[in-house]
């Protein structure tokens, strides 16, 4: 039995079809996906198509990330009194112009968590960031680690969110996380495309985990083509620099130009974050990463 976990593809179908290329020629028997599928990239509509493809041929497990929670909940919707602030709500925009009414009911129905139950085996509880909340992170250490995963009766746990590959030993439970189909690690400044495969040993799971090169300077180009530039100015070079394996990430580059917002006029309150603060926030990462 061969499970195929993909997390974190973010609108990028050039990585996806990259993994899928590859699974294709495994004898994959299910696949898995934990959320994130739309986000940074401009390709969202071909991967929601894949997805549905996959789904008509392939037993399939699916859940919701963080970003299909942000679309539903409405931020994508227009806002006029948004438009000044294009680099921080350029991107849902994009992303919800290009998902249709059906693509909405699909996304809304997919679980926050679920179960994956095979007979003979031992069962598996799947998440995107953990089974209690979308965007809670899973990693070594963390102090919350232990009431997460005594909320979980699964033994094995497999989560996404944090674009970082784990595999994760403790309080009785094994947690494991594919990387990021879409966007690469910072910390090991990767560039390449992440996934796992769980292969079935006697009633247990083992996992194999699998990094690909593929072909970034073809993503970067149809970001361009497509106009998210202008879409989404900072968010989009942002995007750039982590795919160039730039030691930065978007919540760093926000984090930042809203202090330097507050810094200078009193308050900064998302997503009134003019673009000067985002261009100071992001020339100053890639001054530091020497970028």
């Amino acid at each position: 039995m061969k499970i195929a976990v993909l997390s974190d593809i973010h609108g990028n179908n050039i990585a996806l079809q990259t993994c899928m290329e590859y699974l294709e020629k495994q004898a994959i028997d299910a696949y898995c996906f934990l959320g994130d599928y739309i986000g940074d990239f401009p390709q969202i509509r071909q991967v929601m198509d894949t997805l549905y493809t996959l789904q008509k041929n392939m037993p399939c497990y699916l859940i919701r990330g963080n970003k299909e929670e942000y679309i539903l909940s409405g931020i994508g919707e227009a806002h006029p009194e948004w438009d000044s602030y294009p680099s921080t709500v350029g991107m849902l925009r994009y992303a919800r112009q290009h998902l249709t009414r059906e693509d909405l009911s699909f996304l809304e129905a997919l679980p926050v968590t679920a179960r994956i139950h095979i007979d003979g085996m031992k069962d598996i509880r799947i998440c995107h960031g953990t089974q209690r909340a979308v965007k809670e992170q899973m990693r070594p250490g963390n102090s919350q680690n232990k009431e997460i995963l005594a909320q979980v009766a699964e033994e094995y746990m497999l989560c996404g969110h944090t674009h970082r590959v784990m595999a994760l030993q403790e309080y009785e439970k094994i947690v494991w996380n594919p990387g990021a189909v879409g966007l690469p690690s910072i910390e090991k400044r990767d560039t390449k495309t992440q996934f796992m495969i769980l292969h079935s040993d006697n009633g247990a799971w083992q996992p194999e985990f699998i990094e690909l090169d593929y072909d970034i300077e073809q993503v970067i180009q149809e970001m361009h083509d497509t106009g998210l530039y202008e879409t989404a100015p900072y968010w989009a070079r942002t995007t750039e620099c982590i795919l160039r394996g730039t030691k930065v990430t978007h919540g760093t580059i926000l984090g930042r130009a809203m202090a330097l917002c507050e810094q200078e006029t009193g308050r900064c309150d998302w997503p009134a974050v003019p673009e000067i603060y985002w261009k100071q926030a992001l020339e100053e990462i890639k001054k530091r990463e020497k970028y």
